[in-house]
């Protein structure tokens, strides 16, 4: 920081403004962004006012809708001392209610709150008056005796109508002023599960029947029969035969997620509690006057903490969010979790012992609270069926670490010692299986997994490479199970392991947040009993590779068919550390296939992903040949090529001799070309450790020996085959002639390699090269990652011409927009 420029040690922040200063001093709204202190704002309010005229949205950073039953019981409860109280005056044995707070952002320009902090109470809630709206309108006011009971009635469907929906436009009309994020409403549909669920029989039977909707084989594990959905949302016959829909698809499957599930299961609670409540009643006004209230008391003595963030930009609302869902110092976490455990164990017999356990666990981890935090969470989250991600049972770690129930719904495991015993001896169990699992250099010796050890450390040492641990609670349980049984099991768990990779090689290609895997392993977990040794399924490791492709398919269509494909095909950019992995991926099947793994397998930590087409774009100002050769700047085939060449123009310029417009210019051609083409899938090759690539930014005829350095380790990886003479382009005479000239002159006997041959090999690399080995490697990425369970996925087998020629004609298509002047 420069000496005169303003700061804590020479700066007086001035909050007050009232003084004159003789000191250097600044305005403290000058200083700093005054986001937390004017756009932050905090009041308490009454739910209905919170949920009159407005609109609501779930944003995708957060989680789908997971409220169970038992939170379910726990609102209704409060709701049934409402019911039940006695309505005397000067007998006041109900209570109004606190909510708990919500927190919102908004943006001036739109009306939309962005729920931050609160979506599973306000889903329930809407849920609820949605049950409530339906038994009002069941009643028909000529059956009210009461004039005023009638006119009540209206007035609250009307006021629940307004909370619950708005009007959209002329072709979709009243829709859900709530939307939920795309797995639970499905965005891109005309009706999603949500909307329909909240919007009546006719959108419901609409949203099952449609064309959309994708039917599925009836043995996947998420696979439901629209006549059961029929029945469970409650579709009367008279609907039914009223809207005529196409009965035949009534035998059909569909897939339900997880969370559409308990939002089906939240949807029949109340209905049932609300039905419960006016079923004894002998006459409609009773009914309807009880559910009258009951609304009202809903929205008029439900209170919050509204917190509301206006013009907040995205980090700003993710910081909230990550502060309000990851509560706690986590620095004193581990502490407090060493004392409970010596607590509980303070004045057992065997005390030593288990508190020797804790210290094993703590030391495994050479005493980092945050890998300590993280092991522990994975564990709590296989063993608990309560847990739904890592992250829940992070902040969940001191209440099972505890010896009482407290605001948790996780249950305390040190209270009885005979369970805290069975908890500390699992955890201490686990350890080393965790260990292995997660280990940045482990070593295929290191598994317990007989001859598949090798190609489970190859999966394992790319997936711990990938920046993702959602897969470690359903990894670990499932390996653990796989070396404590004796049933020979380790090919099914490298099949299994294999399809978590996969999994998520294509989210990384489609760019998708591995949140998207935050729940489905877990879930795994707890539905295949892999924590429980004695329940576990008879063969967890089919099951569990069908759940995890079918539930993913169903949540994340862009993974999966030709949406990936599409994706994949017009992808820009790609990430070097990605493409690395994937071409290690590639390279090891291959050398599997033939034979030659043992002598040919590549070490993940040793391999160097090199571009063809150099970063460093020009190596000689006055003889830029990348850019020349590659964009065939003589033949001005394409329409940037006026944009290289005055960037080119500019490159031969001081820096100072040029103005900031054109050194924007310049930096931006610079981006582009890196984006567009450097970073192309199309333009890395595989280097092993033993390769020599000093040359890594000369001309290709440089380049070229130096990859043939070693000619078996850089011809041996199969995504390098495009520079060979046996599978590429390359004239294998020409080849060799340059390898022997090159010896030469690098041996002095030579001066220099013909210019005929270094024309010819600077020539060969240009954006058209690019395109045609880019539809190879594509070819290989589809084959990496496809599923022996989705039966000729991509095409490759039955028709494996038209799956290219596709491929081509879409990178044909990609690159005739690269290189027009459009994409400048």
């Amino acid at each position: 920081m420069p000496q005169d420029s303003p700061n804590l040690y020479n700066t007086y922040i001035d909050y007050e403004h009232d003084e004159d200063w003789d000191i250097n001093k600044i305005a403290d709204y000058q200083a700093m962004q005054q986001i937390a202190g004017e756009d932050f704002s905090m009041r308490k309010r009454k739910l209905g006012e919170v949920l009159r005229d407005r609109t609501f949205n779930v944003p995708e950073y957060q989680r789908l809708f997971s409220w169970k039953t038992k939170h379910h019981r726990q609102l209704w409860s409060d709701l049934q001392q409402f019911i039940d109280a006695e309505l005397e005056v000067g007998k006041s044995n109900i209570s109004d209610v606190f909510f708990s707070s919500m927190y919102f952002a908004v943006d001036k320009e739109s009306d939309t709150y962005e729920i931050i902090d609160g979506q599973q109470r306000l889903t329930s809630i809407h849920i609820l008056l949605r049950t409530i709206l339906e038994k009002l309108q069941e009643i028909d006011a000529d059956d009210i005796d009461s004039g005023d009971i009638r006119k009540l009635r209206s007035g609250v469907i009307t006021q629940i109508e307004r909370i619950l929906y708005k009007f959209e436009s002329v072709s979709k009309g009243e829709v859900p002023r709530l939307s939920l994020n795309k797995h639970d409403d499905d965005g891109e549909a005309d009706i999603g599960f949500f909307e329909a669920l909240i919007s009546g029989s006719e959108k419901q039977l609409s949203y099952l029947c449609s064309d959309e909707r994708e039917y599925i084989d009836g043995r996947r594990g998420d696979a439901t029969q629209i006549s059961d959905l029929i029945n469970e949302f409650g579709i009367s016959d008279r609907v039914v035969d009223e809207l005529n829909p196409d009965r035949s698809k009534f035998s059909s499957y569909i897939p339900i997620y997880d969370s559409n599930e308990r939002l089906l299961d939240a949807y029949n609670f109340y209905r049932e509690r609300v039905a419960e409540t006016v079923a004894e009643q002998e006459d409609s006004d009773s009914s309807a006057l009880a559910l009258i209230n009951l609304s009202n008391y809903i929205q008029q003595s439900y209170h919050i903490g509204e917190f509301i963030i206006e013009d907040a930009a995205p980090d700003f609302r993710m910081q909230i969010f990550e502060i309000l869902n990851d509560r706690g110092l986590e620095l004193t976490k581990i502490d407090r979790i060493r004392a409970a455990v010596v607590n509980a164990f303070f004045d057992a017999d065997d005390r030593d012992e288990y508190i020797r356990k804790w210290e094993d666990i703590v030391v495994a981890f050479a005493t980092n609270d945050s890998q300590i935090d993280e092991y522990l969470s994975v564990y709590l989250s296989i063993i608990d069926s309560n847990i739904d991600t890592v992250g829940e049972a992070s902040s969940e770690l001191t209440h099972a670490f505890g010896t009482r129930n407290i605001e948790s719904n996780v249950r305390p495991r040190l209270n009885d010692l005979d369970e805290a015993r069975d908890f500390l001896d699992h955890a201490h169990e686990l350890v080393s299986y965790y260990k292995d699992i997660t280990n940045s250099e482990l070593e295929s010796q290191d598994l317990k997994l007989n001859d598949y050890s090798r190609r489970c450390q190859e999966v394992l040492v790319r997936l711990n490479d990938q920046q993702m641990n959602q897969w470690r609670p359903f990894i670990l349980a499932l390996y653990h199970h796989t070396v404590t049984t004796s049933s020979g099991n380790e090919a099914k768990f490298y099949e299994t392991l294999d399809t978590v990779e996969k999994l998520n090689f294509r989210r990384l290609l489609v760019g998708e947040d591995p949140n998207i895997f935050q729940e489905i392993f877990i879930e795994a977990v707890h539905r295949l009993f892999l924590a429980q040794k004695e329940d576990v399924e008879e063969d967890p490791y089919e099951r569990s590779q069908q759940y995890l492709i079918s539930e993913m398919q169903s949540t994340t269509p862009d993974l999966f068919a030709d949406r990936f494909l599409d994706t994949i095909t017009q992808a820009q950019s790609w990430n070097p550390p990605h493409a690395k992995l994937l071409f290690g991926k590639i390279a090891n099947q291959r050398f599997r296939d033939e034979g030659t793994i043992v002598d040919r397998r590549l070490n993940m930590g040793s391999i160097h992903l090199e571009h063809v087409f150099p970063q460093s774009l020009v190596h000689d100002t006055d003889d830029p040949v990348w850019l020349t050769e590659f964009f065939k700047l003589d033949d001005a085939e394409v329409e940037i090529v006026s944009e290289i060449q005055r960037y080119i123009s500019l490159i031969q310029q001081e820096d100072t001799e040029l103005d900031e417009e054109d050194r924007q210019l310049r930096d931006n051609i610079e981006e582009f070309i890196t984006q567009r083409f450097i970073n192309d899938i199309g333009n890395f090759v595989l280097l092993r450790d033993s390769d020599n690539i000093s040359a890594s930014n000369r001309p290709l005829a440089e380049k070229i020996p130096q990859y043939f350095n070693e000619r078996d380790d850089f011809t041996s990886i199969y995504p390098n085959r495009y520079f060979t003479s046996d599978y590429g382009p390359v004239d294998r005479d020409r080849l060799e002639e340059l390898l022997r000239q090159y010896d030469a002159v690098r041996n002095g006997e030579r001066d220099a390699v013909d210019t005929e041959l270094v024309k010819y090999f600077n020539s060969m690399w240009t954006y058209e090269s690019l395109q045609e080995r880019r539809v190879g490697l594509l070819v290989d990425i589809l084959e990496i990652v496809g599923f022996d369970q989705l039966s000729d996925e991509f095409g490759l087998k039955s028709e494996p011409e038209r799956v290219r020629e596709q491929i081509r004609t879409q990178t044909e298509q990609e690159f005739e927009k690269r290189l027009s002047m459009r994409s400048l």
